[in-house]
């Protein structure tokens, strides 16, 4: 061991020890010199004998290197060294590998910090690995209260929690944040600790109608709302028009179980009644709301905790039944099941996984024509250093130890590439996340760089090396000691070198046709999303969601206090039309109907192979505000109150679906959810996309918005405006102070539909501008290894074409015979990427869109 630090100390002062021994060796030769001239000798014979006795100082540094040194370590270092000085040489060919390398193990990078964060990436909390999520949806309250009060019995702890947007402000425009209603061991289960404070308790999640509620803050809210103070802690925080007191903060990078959303605000379920007042659903079996976790006890296996939690199944399910009919047999059923929850759960993950996954193989195979471009540089330099190599042979050299260099340079290229890879993916990275918000939801990944991320740039860079550096390391077999004296020797110039680096233009050129094949589904998708008929004109629509619920109005006060808001919006100058709805259109969800009937026929059981009926209630005028017009019929009016004759309209899907070859005016229709109830179909109505423009229209049935019971009026309504051309922004303004004026309680949000239409095809357009750009990069690429080897194949026949020119050849006919390899090149590479296209196009044909 001792030995093995001496010669790691002398490596760090090499320069000056030899300097050191060098001296001492000349200090000896000089007084050998000195006594032979004390003999008799003149002094440049004393000097040439006393070279002669002492031997070749630098072969004696070297022989000293060796005894103090560790010669691989030496050897190494010297490569390095070397390696530097003949990149430094080269600077175009220096900056056009680092620059290729450095993109390709750049976007690699950039896609798999994503994919580690969203899919790989456990939960920053206390053994994430014994955490179970209890799947199948999400669960009511009554269950969530009947598996707590079996937590300990059945694992070692439970815990719950339920995503909401919360409106901290005190009135008028909602201030909103993302957070979570959370059970009172939420964090003791998770083990999370507070950063300042202290966390929910058990004692915090009792149901109390009174009393001061506390709410738990992450650190990043604490850092931007108040500025890091350190007197937070006893801050009022007034949340949904309630005040909460700040008893604690959450770690810095602790965002809660929900893997792409941060929970800024966490307050306990038993406040929930303060906040929903009659509506609360913590009583309610029927409303599916909050998710439920549980950490496994100590060497419970994950069927273990499966048998326990079944076993007492039936005592859960029959206490929480949901009165809901034909649905008991099958929740009595239907087994509670735990699935492994060590990377947290996650809606972003369930909407990107599969098209993250294409764009990591798409990203894959750029690093792939990265290399196979770096490798033909790198063949192309060691042409060019030919004699080079050939003098160092001549000179004793050994073939390993060139390969070594030319190892070594490829690893120091690759090297240097991870670096600036890494710097760029930290960039665009948390740019390319920044693609994923929208104007209603806000996406946090954790991107700082761990373990994973440096371990895969790592074996990026590694495999970069081994794929871009064989080539010329296998070359070496045709160099020759004498071939530093035969300039005209065509040597790596020959077929076989040509061979090598045509098969190198052939896969860059069928990779790069198969990316732009996928970048072109994709974009095709993309841009047929968008020209789908959406049955309205966005473009003068504005949308106001009014909270009633957060102002404090009973429920059957709601329809009086909507109404005279959509009065207040309506006098406002620019506005032409203001109208109510329930239920906001391409939210990818809403208002739905399994059992549907007609008339007095009995109303069929659900085929969950057909689509749900999709439902709305509006006010009149709200088809004149979207752009919908009435097909036949009439549209909604004042005779149309609560008491009178239900009636509804329906869109023309529902006609061909429900009514086929029926007059549909004057029809009756039923719902399953109410079967004594029949609607008197009033009017059709134009189709409009609903969910999604991918889903496209679906049968829909409007009803008006004043026959609602008043009791079970809706918590928050949808205030659509249709503005005049060039006026939304200052109608904002205005209506916004308009809808303050009527009633300062009110909570309202803007919107355009322009963002609700951009936020629906936020997937495809990610997926469109990554594809088009790898597409790009790789046909880039392979455009310049093309370039490169005809470059190159001219270079080198360069005496072949002045034979020929001098013969009576003519210069098309030159750059025929030129051009005729690179065709056959060019040719078997499309070929290749053809049959590539027709693999690709299946693989991503769940993500494309006719």
């Amino acid at each position: 061991m001792n030995t093995f630090v001496r010669r790691l100390r002398y490596l760090l002062k090499s320069s000056r020890r030899e300097a050191e021994l060098r001296e001492e060796i000349e200090a000896h030769r000089a007084h050998w010199q000195d006594a032979l001239e004390r003999d008799g000798l003149a002094p440049g014979e004393a000097a040439r004998a006393s070279c002669r006795a002492l031997g070749n100082i630098t072969l004696a540094v070297e022989d000293a290197r060796d005894v103090w040194a560790l010669r691989a370590i030496d050897h190494g270092r010297q490569d390095v060294r070397t390696a530097v000085r003949g990149l430094c040489k080269s600077p175009a060919f220096t900056f056009v590998a680092l620059t290729t390398l450095a993109l390709g193990i750049g976007a690699n990078t950039t896609l798999f910090s994503i994919f580690n964060s969203l899919i790989l990436r456990p939960l920053p909390v206390r053994d994430p690995a014994s955490l179970a999520l209890l799947t199948n949806g999400s669960w009511s309250y009554p269950v969530w209260e009947e598996i707590r009060a079996r937590d300990t019995e059945l694992f070692d702890g439970a815990l719950a929690w339920a995503r909401e947007r919360f409106d901290l402000s005190r009135g008028g425009r909602s201030d909103l944040v993302d957070g979570a209603y959370v059970s009172g061991r939420f964090f003791d289960v998770l083990g999370v600790s507070a950063a300042r404070g202290r966390m929910l308790t058990s004692a915090d999640d009792r149901r109390v109608a009174t009393g001061d509620p506390v709410a738990v803050v992450s650190h990043r809210f604490w850092r931007q709302r108040f500025g890091g103070a350190d007197d937070v802690l006893g801050r009022q925080l007034t949340v949904q028009r309630i005040s909460f007191t700040i008893v604690g903060v959450t770690p810095p990078g602790f965002f809660g179980p929900d893997v792409g959303r941060m929970a800024d605000v966490m307050i306990p379920f038993a406040t929930e009644p303060l906040i929903q007042g009659r509506e609360s659903w913590l009583a309610d079996p029927q409303t599916i709301w909050l998710e439920i976790m549980v950490r496994r006890k100590l060497g419970q296996s994950l069927d273990q905790a499966n048998v326990a939690l079944r076993s007492v199944q039936p005592t859960i399910r029959t206490a929480t039944m949901p009165d809901r009919s034909g649905a008991s047999a099958r929740y009595l059923s239907d087994p509670l099941t735990l699935v492994p929850a060590a990377t947290g759960d996650s809606r972003l993950r369930s909407r990107f996984e599969t098209p993250l996954f294409v764009m990591v193989v798409a990203v894959g195979l750029v690093l792939l024509v990265a290399c196979a471009n770096i490798a033909s540089l790198l063949m192309a330099r060691a042409v060019a250093r030919r004699r080079e190599l050939s003098v160092r042979l001549a000179l004793g050299c050994s073939r390993w130890r060139i390969a070594r260099l030319l190892v070594v340079e490829s690893l120091l290229l690759a090297a240097m590439g991870a670096a600036l890879g890494i710097a760029f993916a930290s960039w665009s990275s948390a740019l390319l996340v920044q693609q994923l918000n929208t104007w209603e939801n806000t996406v946090s990944l954790d991107l700082a760089l761990d373990w994973r991320v440096l371990a895969f740039t790592t074996l990026l860079a590694c495999l970069s090396a081994v794929v871009a550096g064989v080539a010329p390391v296998l070359g070496l077999k045709s160099v020759a000691p004498g071939d530093a004296l035969k300039d005209a020797g065509r040597g790596l110039a020959g077929d076989r070198r040509f061979a090598i680096r045509g098969a190198f233009v052939v896969a860059q050129v069928a990779v790069s046709l198969v990316l732009i094949v996928g970048a072109g589904l994709f974009l095709r998708t993309f841009a047929a999303l968008n020209r789908l008929p959406l049955g309205f004109m966005p473009e003068p629509l504005l949308v106001a969601e009014l909270n009633l619920q957060a102002s404090g109005v009973r429920p059957e006060d709601r329809g009086p206090r909507v109404e005279r808001l959509r009065d207040a919006a309506a006098a406002v100058p620019g506005v032409q039309v203001a109208a109510v709805s329930a239920i906001r259109l391409l939210t990818g969800g809403g208002w739905a109907a399994g059992r549907v009937g007609v008339g007095d026929e009995p109303i069929p059981p659900r085929d969950r192979s057909q689509p749900l009926l999709w439902l709305n209630a509006t006010t009149p005028g709200w088809f004149d505000a979207m752009g919908m017009p009435l097909r036949s019929g009439r549209d909604f009016d004042p005779r149309d109150r609560a008491g009178s004759r239900p009636v509804a309209i329906v869109n023309e899907t529902f006609v061909k679906r429900y009514l086929p070859g029926r007059q549909p005016l004057g029809q009756l229709v039923r719902l399953g959810s109410d079967p004594n109830t029949r609607y008197d179909v009033v009017g059709v109505v134009a189709d409009a996309v609903y969910t999604m423009p991918r889903e496209g229209m679906v049968a829909t049935l409007y009803v008006p918005v004043a026959q609602r019971q008043p009791g079970s009026y809706w918590p928050t309504m949808q205030l659509t405006i249709k503005t005049a051309p060039g006026t939304r922004a200052t109608v904002v303004r205005d209506v916004a102070a308009a809808l303050t004026q009527a009633d300062p309680t009110v909570a309202f949000t803007f919107g355009t539909f322009d963002q609700l239409v951009e936020a629906t095809v936020t997937q495809e357009r990610l997926i469109a501008l990554l594809s088009a750009f790898f597409g790009g990069l790789a046909l880039l690429l392979a455009s310049v290894g093309l370039y490169g080897i005809v470059a190159h194949d001219v270079r080198a026949r360069q005496m072949e074409i002045g034979l020929r020119l001098a013969l009576g050849a003519t210069a098309p006919g030159i750059v025929r015979l030129v051009l005729r390899r690179v065709g056959v090149l060019i040719a078997a590479g499309l070929a290749l990427g053809l049959t590539g296209s027709l693999w690709t196009a299946r693989f991503v044909g769940t993500l494309v869109f006719q």
